[in-house]
């Protein structure tokens, strides 16, 4: 729950400085967040949470936090690959 909180908190604080002219301020809090998403995915695919139900926790917050990011805008080789292997 705390990591669900911070990461409200940090998508905030991007809101916040979208009309910024500094996008380093910006690419920060995003850095951030992924970084907290990544903890949040991590925990969730640990034991005693993994599992099918921990995944469209996942899923759902992938969604929520991510929502204009789709196979089509992955730019990394390897990751591509994946993304491609997938669909």
């Amino acid at each position: 729950m705390e990591l669900i909180s911070d990461i409200k908190k940090t998508e905030e604080m991007i809101s916040l400085h979208k009309d910024d002219e500094f996008q380093l301020v910006i690419d920060q809090y995003e850095a951030i967040k992924a970084k907290q998403v990544a903890e949040f995915i991590d925990e969730l695919t640990n034991p005693p949470f993994q599992s099918v139900e921990s995944f469209s926790v996942i899923k759902l917050m992938i969604n929520k936090f991510y929502p204009t990011i789709n196979s089509d805008s992955v730019e990394l080789k390897e990751l591509r690959k994946l993304a491609s292997a997938i669909n």
